[in-house]
């Protein structure tokens, strides 16, 4: 996988990414869960999620012990074909939790992405765990 397709639209899935970590970072759910299409997929090493609402519910399950996070991503890749792309992202993230312990986890997500009424979403969001560290 490459950088390849129109400059623009690869500036706009960056801007995805971008708007995607503040909004995790911010722990704004509304803004994190919009970057997601209606339709979409997410799977990970403990759960394979379709459908916002069914994504939203789990962020809802994931977030109410956290009291802080943060989330850096780094773009690996990017290749647009159209109205669809695929992209390789690296992120770490940290989740503090009420009880004071941390779980950090850094991965890859290898996404399809989608454009639909001239804006780009996450269709298919699959997570690969490099390191993972639960709270003591």
């Amino acid at each position: 996988m490459a950088f390849t397709g129109p400059v623009e639209d690869r500036n706009a899935i960056r801007e995805l990414y971008d708007h995607y970590a503040d909004a995790a970072n911010r722990a704004d759910r509304a803004a994190w869960l919009g970057c997601y299409a209606e339709d979409a997929l997410w799977k990970t090493h403990y759960f394979e999620l379709t459908g916002r609402e069914a994504i939203g519910r789990q962020y809802d399950a994931i977030m109410a012990q956290v009291v802080d996070t943060t989330f850096f991503t780094q773009i690996g890749a990017i290749e647009v074909d159209g109205d669809t792309a695929r992209a390789r992202a690296f992120c770490a993230e940290s989740l503090l939790q009420q009880g004071g312990g941390t779980y950090e986890l850094t991965g890859e997500y290898n996404d399809d992405l989608v454009r639909r009424g001239g804006q780009w979403s996450f269709l298919r969001r699959v997570y690969l765990v490099k390191r993972e560290k639960p709270p003591e």
